[in-house]
């Protein structure tokens, strides 16, 4: 059985939780909290494999928990509306989060993603790294959590030279040579990148425009030499983006 625990102010949201958790039978409720106070004597009570987490709670938000802790021996779901700069940070750190309100299909995978977990793996450098993304002044400090092997690596947007889709993977690029695959789509990573600078140049291909050198035909050439091709569609909005 998967331990969980609620924690949200609001009485509804966690009771609309509760009846979507219902239909997942290996999920059991052991408690439901409405503060940061609360919930971390319920999490020393009751040790939770895995904490639903509100974000903005009067009192003080889930952030503010997992600070406190430090580091924490569970999963964690966030819980939130749509605010980007704490969306950007658990992106960014590999950490799962499901927008308010919440809908059945997209907690049947983050539930999923969480069965799938690798058993034994060390969280501690993620965790340390989360807490490091949420403490920069500027998204642009942030790095991306990337796992190769058995191995996490923490990866600023800038040592990016493009990413590529694969199926419903990113094949991400760095420019030392380093290959990155991720269980994220593109469109993911279009949403986190954007921002950072990065160009969508092709349906399957997104480019960070501080690497690129100059164009040749229907490519995109970067200064590790490397030629992403460029669809027609985005030729001419890439041509405007580097004059900018």
């Amino acid at each position: 059985m998967i331990r969980a625990i609620l924690v949200d102010d609001d009485a509804e949201v966690r009771g609309y939780l509760r009846e979507l958790l219902a239909v997942h039978s290996d999920v059991e409720i052991a408690a439901e909290c409405s503060n940061i106070a609360d919930a971390g004597t319920s999490i020393a009570q009751h040790r939770p494999h895995l904490l639903f987490l509100d974000v903005e709670m009067p009192g003080g938000s889930g952030f503010e928990l997992l600070r406190k802790m430090g580091s924490w021996p569970f999963r964690v779901i966030f819980t939130t509306g749509f605010q980007r700069y704490a969306i950007q940070a658990i992106r960014f750190s590999a950490l799962d989060y499901l927008l308010k309100p919440v809908q059945p299909d997209e907690l049947a995978e983050a539930l999923q993603r969480f069965r799938d977990q690798q058993p034994g793996m060390d969280r501690l450098p993620m965790q340390r790294q989360f807490l490091s993304n949420l403490a920069q002044a500027d998204e642009k400090a942030m790095k991306l959590t990337l796992s190769h092997g058995d191995r996490t690596y923490f990866i600023s947007p800038s040592e990016i030279t493009h990413c590529t889709a694969d199926d419903n993977y990113t094949e991400l690029h760095v420019e030392d040579g380093r290959r990155f695959v991720s269980a994220r789509t593109l469109k993911n990573y279009e949403e986190m990148l954007l921002p950072m600078g990065f160009l969508r140049v092709h349906r399957s291909s997104l480019v960070n425009r501080a690497m690129i050198t100059h164009l040749d035909g229907m490519h995109v050439v970067l200064r590790n030499s490397a030629r992403v091709e460029m669809s027609r569609r985005k030729r001419d909005e890439v041509q405007r983006a580097l004059a900018g």
